[in-house]
């Protein structure tokens, strides 16, 4: 194991941490709804899982020979939430550990630690966040590989009160990302291609329109330079607007959608004007129908030299409906879309890549705090580059444990 990764382990078991979904850093954190245990000043948010206990039938994502595996993964999780006079720090851990049984080098241990500090109560509310994460796993749909991805994140920012309901807003970030630079794929060094930092300023309002609902209109002016591969440099302009429903209301998450100029500073590569979106819902009704929606449009970042970047756009649908006492039925709808840009030609006439997920099972819902699921699933891509074609089954069990 190496040095980074004792360290994550540490932290995660310091911090009994868990993978959920990273909190928005220009926004306040949505806190998840779980018991709450009480230390001193601290509530502490904590939850455990044993995720996807079950079989994979093609761990590798291999279209003529699938090899199957059983694996798991526990996943510990910690929100804090300290006050300090008018101040608050919020801090989050989570913890992946992945288990195979056959196929070693699949395994990896998974990290990701958040720290926001806040005002609350004044008319000038400046924020500062920070976060470090490290992930050997599959980072996106294109990369089949479990590879090693280093991000660490900063972000200072403030919020101005004009009304009780109206605020200015602004932040700047800078993200910087890392690929182990042992790690190839295809005969491609993912730290040659991969590896940038991305810095980024935004500025603009926030409108609270209920206790629960903001809306977000604001603008950002990114900068992305690659450390190894100039000529993969690009800026961004985006205008996209966001809602955001806090916990306690049906809806809870975030939605955003808006428009993003993406320029390329190659002249050999086109340029993207368009949509953009970006979706995490979760809808409930009256403890009876859970419907989580997670998707997005926007362009991402190819590990191929000769296909530099992609647009990405796609929906999961996962819904749960109780049928009777504990007995929940459950439901899981996923379709992603891939269209390549390839050096020197028309806008995305590379690879073309369509992966749909379709799978189903049965839950047990004991308490808020425990849940058992078994679902069934299939995966299958169809790519235009021959060879990446594949299909994969996964039989798996989940439960998961407010502390």
């Amino acid at each position: 194991m190496s040095r980074c990764e004792r360290y994550i382990a540490a932290c995660a078991a310091v911090l009994a941490v868990s993978s959920a979904q990273e909190l928005s850093a220009q926004a306040p954190p949505i806190l998840p709804s779980t018991r709450v245990v009480q230390a001193g000043p601290a509530s502490l948010y904590p939850t455990i899982a044993l995720r996807n206990v079950g079989t994979d039938s093609n761990v590798y994502n291999e279209g003529a020979t699938p090899r199957e595996d059983f694996t798991y993964s526990v996943t510990p999780r910690l929100y804090a939430v300290v006050p300090i006079a008018s101040t608050r720090f919020v801090g989050t851990g989570t913890g992946d550990f992945i288990y195979y049984r056959t196929y070693k080098d699949q395994q990896s241990i998974n990290g990701y630690l958040e720290g926001r500090y806040e005002v609350l109560e004044s008319r000038i509310r400046p924020f500062a966040v920070t976060s470090l994460s490290t992930h050997r796993e599959r980072q996106d749909l294109e990369i089949d590989l479990r590879a090693r991805q280093t991000q660490t994140t900063i972000t200072l920012g403030s919020d101005v009160a004009l009304t009780a309901a109206t605020s200015l807003t602004g932040w700047v970030r800078r993200e910087h990302t890392a690929w182990d630079r042992n790690d190839q794929y295809l005969s491609v060094s993912l730290a040659e291609q991969l590896n940038f930092t991305a810095d980024l300023a935004a500025v603009g309002a926030r409108f609270r329109l209920t206790p629960l609902t903001s809306l977000i209109a604001v603008a950002e002016i990114q900068r992305d330079r690659f450390e190894l591969s100039p000529d993969r440099d690009a800026d961004s302009l985006r205008v996209a607007p966001s809602m955001e429903f806090a916990n306690g209301g049906a809806i809870s998450g975030q939605l955003r959608a808006g428009y993003r100029s993406f320029r390329p500073l190659n002249p050999a590569l086109s340029r993207y004007s368009g949509f953009t979106a970006s979706a995490g819902l979760r809808y409930e009704v009256v403890d009876l129908t859970r419907v989580y929606i997670d998707g997005g449009r926007d362009v991402k970042y190819s590990f191929d030299p000769l296909q530099p970047y992609y647009l990405e756009s796609g929906v999961r649908l996962k819904v749960i409906q109780r049928v009777i006492g504990p007995i929940e039925g459950v439901a899981i709808v996923e379709r992603w879309q891939l269209r390549h840009q390839r050096i020197g030609g028309s806008s995305f006439d590379g690879r073309h890549e369509d992966t749909t997920t379709l799978g189903g099972g049965i839950g047990f819902r004991f308490r808020e705090q425990m849940e058992l699921t078994l679902t069934i699933d299939r995966t299958e891509r169809t790519s235009s580059q021959p060879g990446r074609d594949y299909e994969r089954r996964r039989v798996l069990a989940s439960i998961s444990y407010g502390l």
